[in-house]
């Protein structure tokens, strides 16, 4: 699979060694798979801190909702660096 344009570059700028998630644009995964599991459950969008000016966003669409939260399945409706 190639990676996603906008996480490979992030990748290069990530100073903080930040765990980015490989994903594409259209995916269907579990939201553990986009979020590390720090605050509150997001419900559209994820971000990481790669900088101090930068971030790399996921933003999701929820599919199925689950009993385990971390189980409930998004598809990646966006990547971008912000």
């Amino acid at each position: 699979m190639i990676m996603n344009e906008t996480v490979e570059k992030t990748k290069k700028m990530n100073i903080y060694k930040q765990y980015i998630p490989e994903l594409e644009v259209g995916e269907i995964v579990e939201i553990n798979d986009v979020w590390d599991g720090n605050g509150e459950v997001p419900v559209d969008s994820y971000s990481y801190k790669i900088n101090d000016n930068d971030y790399i966003n996921y933003e999701f669409e929820i599919i199925e909702e689950k009993e385990n939260e971390l189980d409930t399945i998004v598809k990646i409706t966006s990547i971008e660096l912000i």
